[in-house]
């Protein structure tokens, strides 16, 4: 049986840091360059058991064929070479551990689910390092959590190409081994196949040959396994499983974990994502718009519906005598007419395109100023209280319009049935000017 390597072992110029990883296959050392100082993985074969030379010659070939590969989802092997002392090959490849600086695998990210954006961040991952190899006529094969290792900057690669399938003749590598021969499951007793049990495709277990549309599904298992903490297959109904997730997922693991490998696909994540926020980001500016321009017709219709009552009560009062201000028997001081109280500024005009506010704007002004003041001047007609003190309390009121924050003292009623129509500028104007009035002043 071998025995694991010592500290401080050399095989060739690679000095044996500690152990890594341990499998069934091989185990995996951190191992320092002695030349260079640089630090790296390194592959050891330790397979004892049947159809030893078969497999030996697959774990050279994995080694050549990794060092074919560039992309930064993958391992990069730099190294192949023979451990003199026990015959075992071994290749170096890159050192990969996580922000931590240990080697974690996604099998390490826990049985409730990972973060969900960390988990799309893996997925673009692994398809981005999929489509690579594919392009390179390259099948895996064996995409499961363990097989994922997790960098230094938070982002996974892809490893462990041991009993992946090339049908790509320029690569020129030897896998010697067919599609139908195994390390690692048989069914039945009957033909073995590629892969590991719960990531498998429903046509690899059946016989059929391994497709890009397999590791597809072996990805979908893989992700579904991440996001939930719980396994699923062909005839899960992952979408249902999925109504608490971002929606995008339920538009991309039916399609990876697909019953027919001819309706599987593998569509990008942050494509989906980046359609899905703008059509949220779509939908609620015209909602945001719809509500806006029904606040402003109600409003309008409103404003001009209370104006049309109100300016026939002004007018009424104006040219009535007084209906309203003042009490004939009262033994108070006559005021002059509201009209004349609260006359408009000399510079309203009905030109909209002016620097003063238009005569309808103010004449919406006035109706919220009689609303407001019509109790103070009826007290002044009934000797209740002088000139001066309904003035004070009028300017009282326009310097409470001035500050625009809704703060009407509870004094001046109706206060439940009020709500101001006008702009505060143009209130408060009127206001100051009838205070002015009230007091025997000039007006500006």
């Amino acid at each position: 049986m071998n025995q694991a390597l010592e500290e401080g072992a050399l095989l060739g110029r690679w000095k044996v840091v500690t152990l890594l990883a341990k499998g069934g296959m091989a185990e995996v050392y951190e191992v320092e360059d002695v030349q260079l100082g640089a630090r790296y993985a390194l592959k050891l074969f330790t397979y004892e058991r049947g159809e030893q030379e078969a497999v030996r010659k697959r774990f050279f070939a994995e080694g050549r064929l990794l060092a074919k590969l560039c992309h930064p989802r993958l391992v990069r092997v730099y190294d192949i070479g023979e451990d003199k002392a026990s015959g075992r090959p071994y290749f170096v490849m890159d050192l990969v551990l996580d922000p931590e600086g240990h080697p974690r695998t996604l099998a390490d990210a826990g049985a409730e689910g990972a973060d969900e954006e960390q988990v799309a961040m893996w997925y673009e991952d692994l398809r981005d390092g999929l489509e690579y190899i594919h392009k390179n006529g390259i099948l895996h094969r064996d995409l499961k959590l363990q097989n994922v290792l997790v960098g230094p900057d938070g982002h996974v690669v892809l490893s462990d190409f041991g009993v992946a399938q090339i049908f790509n003749p320029e690569l020129r590598v030897d896998l010697g081994l067919s599609a139908e021969q195994t390390l690692v499951a048989a069914r039945n007793g009957q033909k073995q196949v590629m892969g590991s049990v719960g990531y498998l495709a429903p046509e690899v277990e059946m016989g059929v040959e391994a497709s890009e549309a397999s590791d597809w599904y072996a990805l979908g298992v893989l992700v579904f396994r991440l996001l939930t903490g719980v396994w699923c297959d062909a005839r899960t109904d992952v979408a249902g499983d999925l109504e608490t997730f971002n929606p995008v997922w339920t538009q991309i693991l039916p399609k990876l974990l697909h019953l027919n490998p001819a309706g599987r696909s593998c569509p990008s994540w942050r494509e989906l994502e980046k359609e899905r926020r703008e059509q949220e980001a779509y939908q609620s500016e015209k909602a945001y718009d719809d509500a806006r321009d029904k606040l402003r017709r109600a409003k309008k219709a409103k404003k001009w519906l209370i104006a049309a009552i109100a300016c026939g009560l002004v007018a009424a009062c104006a040219a009535g005598g007084a209906m309203v201000w003042f009490n004939p028997f009262a033994k108070g001081e006559r005021l002059p007419s509201f009209e004349q109280l609260c006359a408009l500024p000399s510079g309203a005009q009905d030109d909209p395109d002016g620097d003063e506010a238009t005569r309808a704007e103010f004449e919406l002004a006035q109706i919220d100023a009689w609303v407001l003041t019509h109790r103070l001047v009826a007290d002044v007609e009934k000797g209740k209280i002088t000139r001066a003190h309904a003035a004070g309390e009028v300017r009282r009121l326009a310097q409470m319009v001035s500050a625009d924050d809704g703060s009407i003292d509870s004094s001046f009623e109706p206060q439940d049935e009020y709500e101001q129509l006008s702009e505060s500028a143009d209130l408060a104007r009127l206001l100051e000017d009838m205070a002015s009035r009230l007091e025997g002043k000039p007006v500006k």
